[in-house]
């Protein structure tokens, strides 16, 4: 990366979707009350804050005293691999202060200012964010500044991290989607990414948990009613679309469909090459998707999905606190560190002979080491095949008709392994649906070997 050339001056950072994280504010309970049904304090606060914004709304913060045990849980740290995460954090890296920089390809990152107001190449960008706990700092490894996605300054960024972005998007049409982030568009935001109401229409103590965000809500069409309000809420953001940086105007968002052949990965592949959902890779000409975590639509088809189970049912457990039944508000964290989640698995998992949550979390390491060795024999072929196709690409001699099927079996190959992977390698996603996992990935490994075959 060349050092010190900066684009504008100062933007904000805006995540792709890509970033694992999982679904907002459910479930609440109210908590109010006497201090022995809402927990230690809890009512004094509760009475004490019933203050709002400017426009008569409350913040973030004032529901948080409203209902202190989804908050407490909501904002909590939850570091994985060495990495803090979690929907409270996101606000943190949504809004901090950032420069552009420019890379040798010619894109741009984006890098976080240090409090000083200085920044370096050893900064963050958009995703791949680690956190330094000495220096307080979000930083990312100089070895992963070339593997780094471009422009992610859009206001279509905080479709699906804000319901702020919903009123912008009444105000002033779905052309927001692309266009550049404005200081007066964040400040509309007003700090306010992950909320309540991101997921309640209204009070989150008497409204049901439902998907509220416009970006998905119009683009599910008339699959939005196939689908539990308790998985649909998360799937809101944690789904397949990338449809974002296509929307010009609302005949676009109309126009596009992605989920008219279906949930699985083939439909999904299907609806968004027809929409043009796609890049091309110049050197070889592939074309290709970005199906990169598929929750919602791989929950469809799950043994899990079958007997009813939505996502908060596993990643929001109903907790018990002081004696004050309460929603588990952080989905970020996973279940296998919650030992409630864990004994909610064991409802159906005891009929398998796994008889205590140590079992339980044995089990789905299994397999999850299994799809990581999985991901990791992909990777090999997935290079082997795309440098076949290069040269063939670059140095001719081959037949076009070959070459283009190596290109569409690399593509779908490609999206297989995109959407079962969910962004990981640690092969952590597979427990949304092992059965379909593994089915995907074998289809992947059949495509490139076939490539090989064919060019090799």
């Amino acid at each position: 990366m060349e050092k010190g050339k900066l684009i504008a001056s100062v933007a904000v950072v805006a995540l792709c979707s890509a970033v694992g994280i999982g679904g907002g504010l459910l479930g609440c309970a109210p908590q109010q009350g006497s201090p022995s049904e809402a927990g230690p304090g809890d009512a004094e606060s509760a009475s004490a804050t019933q203050t709002t914004s400017a426009e008569g709304e409350k913040t973030m913060e004032q529901w948080g005293e409203l209902y202190p045990l989804q908050y407490g849980s909501f904002s909590e740290e939850t570091i994985k691999g060495g990495k803090y995460e979690g929907h409270y954090a996101l606000k943190a890296k949504l809004l901090a202060p950032a420069v552009r920089v420019e890379r040798k390809d010619g894109q741009t990152d984006t890098k976080l200012v240090n409090p000083n107001g200085t920044y370096d190449d050893g900064e963050v960008i958009v995703s791949g964010l680690e956190y330094d706990s000495q220096n307080k700092q979000w930083v990312v490894k100089e070895s992963e500044l070339d593997d780094l996605s471009g422009t992610r300054e859009r206001q279509g960024c905080y479709a699906c991290k804000s319901e702020e972005f919903d009123k912008v998007y009444d105000q002033n049409g779905a052309g927001i989607f692309t266009e550049k982030m404005t200081d007066e568009f964040v400040d509309q935001m007003n700090g306010q990414v992950w909320s309540c109401n991101t997921c309640h229409d209204g009070d989150p103590g008497t409204s049901a948990p439902d998907a509220q965000l416009t970006y998905w809500t119009q683009l599910a069409r008339d699959s939005f009613d196939k689908i539990d309000a308790k998985s649909r809420v998360c799937g809101q953001c944690h789904n397949s679309l990338d449809y974002r940086s296509r929307i010009t105007d609302q005949d676009k968002m109309d126009s596009f469909s992605p989920y008219q052949y279906g949930f699985d990965v083939d439909s999904l592949y299907k609806a968004a090459m027809e929409d043009g959902i796609y890049t091309v890779d110049e050197e070889t000409g592939i074309e290709l998707s970005c199906l990169d975590h598929p929750d919602v639509e791989f929950l469809q088809s799950s043994v899990m999905g079958e007997l009813g189970l939505t996502c908060i049912d596993c990643h929001m457990p109903k907790t018990d606190e002081g004696g004050a039944a309460y929603t588990y508000h952080n989905a970020s964290a996973s279940p296998l560190e919650n030992e409630t989640a864990l004994e909610y698995c064991l409802t159906c998992h005891e009929k398998q002979g796994i008889d205590s949550t140590e079992a339980m979390v044995d089990m789905v390491r299994g397999k999850q080491a299994e799809a990581a060795a999985l991901i990791e024999e992909l990777d090999g072929k997935f290079e082997v095949a795309h440098e076949l196709i290069k040269v063939a690409n670059q140095g001719g001699g081959v037949d076009e008709a070959k070459l283009q099927q190596a290109r569409d079996d690399y593509s779908l190959a490609e999206a297989y392994y995109h959407a079962t992977k969910g962004g990981r390698s640690d092969g952590s996603k597979v427990v949304h649906n092992p059965t379909a996992t593994i089915d995907y990935y074998a289809k992947c490994g059949n495509l490139l070997d076939g490539i090989v075959a064919s060019l090799g």
